[in-house]
């Protein structure tokens, strides 16, 4: 049992680096907001039928608002496919805080995923009906690269081919490749499962019981006593792919540690 929590937590971790692409420089697409967005009217429950590079399941999108104006928050909800290959009965959950720095442009957001380690990314709504579809568009930045993400929703778990090729044509419009699109199967959903992690606090979350400060002690450690910096929210600059991987290793050591001092 120790071995399963540890590897669930471990890959809760490394979806952090999925459902992006990675591409060299910091200039993002320029992808239009759709225009005179309602917020009101984008909140409620939304299946993910498509994401950039991600073979998890069953994802789904509650949009609520936040505790400030013009924030808002979403809360994912996954299956990981690597646990259900193994038939661990599972869910997994990540809150994220979303704001709108103009609200005179309602669609162009910022978002912060709890389980980023670049800090907050472009959220852009570019296409929506609101009763049946959404399309979003995700960038962050990280040093010399940035990472990019497009999101297809829908207000039930199908969606007519015509309005895929429609956001698919505006992705192309924006010089954004559509062919990273993975179809996500909704298809053997369970409701909570007896396994259900929720992470709804920077990263650190993902270890109850050890506070921020620990946990950033432990990683600027690194596996097997390796040294790098870990910088702070503003200084986040230098991320790398191999940093990344880092953070992603040195988190499985730790969650190894603490699950085999339990008994």
């Amino acid at each position: 049992m120790k071995i399963t929590i540890t590897v669930a937590l471990a890959f809760a971790v490394a979806v952090c680096v999925s459902g992006h692409t990675l591409h060299l420089g910091r200039t993002c697409p320029d992808v239009q907001p759709f225009p005179n967005l309602s917020v009101e009217e984008v909140l409620g429950v939304w299946y993910v039928l498509y994401k950039f590079d991600t073979d998890n399941t069953c994802l789904i999108w509650n949009i609520t608002r936040g505790e400030l104006p013009d924030t808002l928050q979403v809360k994912e909800t996954r299956q990981l496919s690597f646990l259900d290959t193994f038939g661990v009965d599972h869910t997994h959950s990540v809150t994220a805080n979303i704001d709108i720095p103009n609200p005179e442009v309602p669609g162009k957001m910022r978002i912060r995923w709890p389980t980023s380690i670049t800090g907050k990314a472009d959220f852009i709504v570019f296409d929506t009906d609101y009763d049946s579809y959404m399309a979003v568009f995700e960038c962050d930045r990280a040093g010399l690269l940035h990472r990019r993400s497009a999101t297809i929703l829908s207000r039930t778990q199908g969606l007519s081919d015509m309005l895929v090729r429609r956001v698919r044509r505006l992705l192309e419009t924006a010089d954004v490749s559509h062919h990273h699109l993975s179809a996500i199967s909704h298809n053997t959903c369970r409701g909570n499962g007896k396994h259900n992690w929720h992470v709804d606090e920077e990263l650190f979350g993902l270890l109850p019981g050890v506070d921020e400060a620990e946990v950033r002690r432990r990683i600027s450690e690194g596996p097997a006593g390796h040294k790098w910096k870990v910088r702070s929210p503003s200084r986040r600059i230098g991320i790398t792919l191999r940093n990344l991987k880092t953070v992603q290793n040195s988190l499985v050591i730790n969650m190894v540690s603490l699950h085999d001092g339990e008994d």
